[in-house]
């Protein structure tokens, strides 16, 4: 048996949380979902793998009634229509779905129901290489190291992520995340290279402690999540993220999508809160739950706008808000409201996994 409880309590003293033992009502949906990242003899499986978003509605009380009729009237979807979808309501880029007439319909509708918003933002291939900052801070145990390891973490993949194919093929020359000890330094060796050639991307200060870090790894007898793990493989799936919300918010009651492979993942946990088992989620058919079908319009508009944000340099994205026509102004103005009101109702229905950089990305266009 699992007890939620050995990943909740560390998470809640970590991070200050609070208001996480209410009952709520969460349903959820999910974009960018790839299943898996994995290093391949031609580069990652994915060639250039988006935020993957967990997340929807969740109601503070009753759930009130919802039919698929009624977001056929709100939204005026074709009569052929069968579910909800984000392409439903606007098509294209972050910025293109801002002016889709819809997406205001939509995003008024939100924010008069009630409901709020909840989600977890990945980005997968920075989850994916923050292993080698964790293993260097980690056998060396300066507690120094350990307070800055968040910008060490940025800093490494601002370098790696420059040139995706380049690492993807680095990176699979050494099986990681199996690098093993006896390949170790010709690793860490090249990640100094990389860092040297491309020392311009960092502030001469981040380039120095990054480089640090560097030579502290050649010193180390051992890195310690960079051996004994399966070569190649850097994402074997997302089912960690489903069980971190269930854990959470463990007094909760979570409506999923059909999902076959997290079905089984949770299945295989027999999970329990202390003694008593746990089962405080069920999954359904969308088709059938109307509330699911918003959280998919959801999720998605705020895949594409994480994505946008992961993608786009921070002048570009200032430049681009700065042109924004009427339609656009009001439709971000309402999901900043939106989503700005959730987390105040909540700070952890909101929870990332991304760099710091893209946080400031994100910052520049939501304002927090």
């Amino acid at each position: 048996m699992f007890d939620v409880n050995e990943i909740r309590d560390p998470a809640i003293a970590l991070s200050g949380l609070t208001g996480v033992d209410r009952a709520l009502t969460f349903h959820y949906d999910e974009t960018n979902n790839i299943r898996r990242l994995h290093l391949t003899p031609d580069g990652l499986n994915v060639r250039a793998p988006q935020c993957f978003v967990l997340g929807g509605v969740v109601h503070p009380g009753p759930v009130p009634s919802l039919d698929f009729e009624d977001l056929r009237r709100a939204f005026g979807l074709q009569k052929s229509s069968l579910e909800l979808k984000l392409e439903q309501l606007g098509k294209g880029d972050f910025l293109s779905l801002l002016n889709a007439p819809r997406i205001g319909l939509f995003l008024d509708w939100l924010s008069a129901s009630g409901v709020h918003a909840h989600y977890q933002v990945l980005d997968p291939l920075y989850w994916s290489l923050v292993d080698v900052v964790d293993s260097i801070v980690t056998e060396d145990g300066n507690v120094q190291l350990m307070m800055i390891a968040p910008l060490l973490k940025n800093d490494l993949y601002t370098v790696l992520r420059e040139d995706v194919a380049g690492t993807a093929e680095l990176l699979g020359r050494y099986s990681y995340p199996d690098v093993g000890r006896p390949q170790r330094p010709a690793f860490v060796a090249e990640l100094r290279d990389v860092l040297e050639a491309r020392s311009e991307l960092l502030p001469d200060f981040n380039y120095q402690m990054l480089k640090g870090l560097l030579e502290i790894a050649a010193g180390l007898d051992s890195l310690p999540y960079l051996e004994d793990e399966s070569p190649n493989i850097l994402i074997d799936g997302f089912g960690d993220f489903y069980l971190h919300r269930l854990a959470l918010f463990k007094n909760a009651t979570h409506i999923l999508d059909i999902e076959t492979t997290i079905q089984a993942y949770l299945a295989g946990l027999d999970l329990c809160d202390g003694a008593t088992p746990l089962c405080n989620f069920t999954f359904v058919d969308s088709r059938a739950t109307p509330w699911v079908q918003v959280s998919d319009a959801l999720v998605g508009l705020l895949g594409k706008l994480f994505s946008y944000a992961s993608n786009t340099p921070v002048d570009e994205i200032e430049t681009a808000l700065a042109n924004l026509n009427a339609r656009q102004h009001e439709a971000l103005d309402t999901l900043i409201g939106f989503l700005d009101r959730s987390i105040e109702e909540c700070p952890a229905f909101a929870h990332y996994v991304v760099s710091l950089k893209d946080h400031q990305h994100r910052s520049a266009i939501l304002g927090f």
